[in-house]
């Protein structure tokens, strides 16, 4: 990656962050937030846990990226990854627990965008948790053909979910959402490899 283009993203995030929140009537956006920090904050303390040491952070247009000198074990790189959709499934359950106590629509939602967070991020292809997670199952003969594999199922998800959002009758917002967030993944697979 450039220097120039990583020294951009960041602008580039506060300002995609800054024009969401104007035009973000429901809080999605916001609860989107809460949920992406605590995957990133998640993340960042099973580093420290594993590594005794802080990592150094890059921020970037889709989020965090976490990377450190050292080279980290195979379980130690396991749990660093795990621990990000783990916390979003466990705020989950914790806020289903809070909603049948006291019944608010605001807390199934956000129980609801923290579960698909975690899920989200557990998809097995590009630059989600779920990808690198089976990077560090499969032997080492084995990660080119891993990472084809991996590159045409990435291919086939961003066509079928560009195809269901066009085809959709949600509202365009929700249909330009869908849209975006599969072509993010190519745009970085793209830059990573």
């Amino acid at each position: 990656m450039s220097g120039r283009y990583a020294s951009v993203q960041p602008v580039l995030l506060c300002a995609c962050l800054a024009g969401g929140l104007l035009f973000d009537p429901m809080g999605f956006l916001r609860m989107a937030l809460v949920c992406a920090v605590l995957h990133e904050c998640a993340h960042v303390l099973a580093f420290v846990l594993c590594a005794h040491r802080l990592p150094k952070l890059r921020f970037e247009l889709g989020g965090i990226c976490l990377w450190g000198t050292q080279r980290l074990s195979r379980t130690a790189e396991l749990m660093i990854l795990a621990a990000g959709p783990t916390a979003n499934f466990l705020f989950s359950a914790v806020l289903l627990a809070m909603a049948e106590k006291k019944a608010q629509y605001g807390l199934y939602f956000l129980a609801a965008v923290s579960l698909c967070t975690g899920l989200y991020n557990l998809l097995p292809f590009g630059v989600l948790d779920g990808a690198r997670i089976l990077q560090n199952l499969v032997p080492a003969e084995k990660i080119g053909t891993l990472y084809r594999v991996q590159r045409a199922a990435l291919y086939l998800f961003c066509t079928a979910a560009a195809g269901l959002a066009l085809a959709s009758p949600m509202p365009a917002s929700a249909r330009a959402a869908a849209v975006l967030g599969p072509c993010y993944l190519i745009l970085k697979e793209k830059t990573e490899r």
